[in-house]
């Protein structure tokens, strides 16, 4: 008997050990930027988290869940017990976006303790995810991370499109924009616009992960380097949140959320001449295909690339 219910903060450490139990070797990264096999023991948090990320170490996933539990209904978090062990979780976030996503629940996590799948845990969470997706007026179902394609069609998802890694030195430009300093807020500022550019999830779940206070700052992060500017490019209204990457200085992780319908070659070009203004080397930022030609000749694939599946909900 399978009993799927909302996760609490109870749970943190059944769900750690879950996360943890799909890494067959842990690694520890020196400072320059080796690695060697480590002891879980023997690792701190932050050197946890970069085996990935908060999930791995339960100081680190307690405040996260807790953001993820908020009362503004945003998050939800599900837990599938067997025999009164949690033995598989999944988590997903609500937002709204333009189409073909529209009002959504982005599915972020799925996961089985090692040894448990082919149980029909994953499968009783699926089905409590569109459940929830439904009674929450959403008009998609959908995965950004679709590493067990088989398993998301059998739930009736399909493949929309892949997105690609893409990486873009830094340019000083002419165009024409306006920009000032800005720090991400409410969800409302951006509420129904879309992440052409820099989203790895949902824009909803990329936006609560760049609030202040969402993630740990770690000694390793102390400087690096997080800005944020409120644009208009062409009377389009844009947020751009840069982040400095970790072990890579001088490049740095790009996320837009814009009201335009795709990325526009203004709108790049603002984007780079602001890289540039901020000292930075090199963007880098997830992009869909289709908006490839949009880069110009100067950008390349680092090689990693992500599948998007979605699911049109019926609602009554």
């Amino acid at each position: 008997m399978i009993e799927v219910r909302s996760a609490t903060l109870a749970d943190v450490p059944a769900i750690v050990a879950i996360h943890r139990s799909d890494i067959v070797t842990w690694k520890r990264w020196d400072e320059d930027g080796q690695t060697r096999l480590a002891d879980y023991a023997d690792l701190e948090p932050y050197q946890r988290w970069l085996n990935g990320g908060p999930w791995m170490d339960e100081a680190s996933y307690g405040p996260y869940l807790a953001r993820l539990l908020a009362p503004d209904g945003a998050g939800l978090a599900l837990v599938a017990e067997a025999e009164g062990q949690v033995r598989a979780v999944a988590e997903a976030w609500l937002g709204d976006e333009p189409a073909p996503f529209g009002r959504n629940l982005n599915l972020s996590v799925i996961y089985t303790l090692r040894g448990q799948a082919g149980h029909g845990l994953g499968s009783a969470l699926m089905r409590a995810i569109e459940t929830r997706a439904v009674a929450a007026g959403c008009e998609t179902l959908m995965v950004s991370y679709a590493e067990a394609a088989g398993f998301y069609a059998r739930h009736g998802l399909a493949h929309l499109e892949t997105w690609r890694r893409a990486r873009l030195p830094v340019r000083a430009s002419h165009t024409q924009y306006a920009a000032r300093p800005y720090t991400p807020g409410s969800y409302e500022a951006v509420r129904g616009w879309g992440m052409p550019v820099g989203r790895y999830q949902s824009a909803r779940q990329e936006w609560e992960r760049v609030q202040p206070g969402a993630e740990p700052r770690f000694e390793a992060w102390r400087d690096l380097r997080q800005m944020g500017w409120q644009l208009e490019v062409r009377h389009t209204p844009a947020v751009l949140w840069l982040e400095e990457t970790p072990r890579e200085r001088g490049a740095a992780d790009v996320h837009l959320w814009t009201r335009a319908s795709g990325l526009s070659r203004q709108l790049l070009a603002a984007i780079r001449d602001l890289g540039a203004q901020a000292g930075l080397g090199e963007l880098k930022f997830f992009v869909a295909e289709a908006a490839l030609p949009q880069l110009g000749t100067d950008w390349h694939d680092d090689g990693y690339k992500q599948q998007v599946w979605l699911k049109t909900l019926a609602r009554g």
